[in-house]
């Protein structure tokens, strides 16, 4: 029987397999990654506004100057929380999860321990962000 590491209700990393709501991956051929795609896009999206208050700043009012820098701000903040995290497995289809980043990590953080020998639930308290 395989030891429950983490289970959040949609994704399971046992001893054995990682589930996630589609597939199952055997855990000692799956490979995981952390990708910071979201954040990526969003500095290009602050870029961006911030080119245009630049070029056109004069001729914008302020409430629609308000809205490019919340727009920017908010769009920094969704990429530094939101990360992906990737799953491959040969034989497998590759999977992407999108999470918040204190999910992704956890999940990330089971894999590793898992991968590493060490099956105590309570790694997952560890803090490396």
């Amino acid at each position: 029987m395989s030891q429950t590491i983490y289970d959040d209700g949609r994704y399971v990393v046992s001893s054995s397999i990682v589930a996630t709501p589609t597939r199952f991956y055997p855990i000692f051929n799956t490979t995981a990654a952390i990708r910071r795609d979201p954040l990526w896009m969003g500095l290009a999206i602050t870029g961006f506004v911030a080119g245009c208050v630049l070029t056109y700043g004069d001729l914008l009012h302020p409430g629609e100057l308000m809205i490019m820098a919340g727009t920017a701000a908010l769009s920094l903040l969704t990429g530094w929380q939101v990360l992906i995290l990737r799953l491959d497995a040969p034989g497998h289809r590759r999977a992407l999860i999108v999470g918040s980043r204190g999910r992704i990590w956890k999940i990330f953080r089971a894999i590793r321990a898992v991968r590493a020998g060490r099956t105590d639930p309570s790694i997952l308290l560890i803090n490396e962000d």
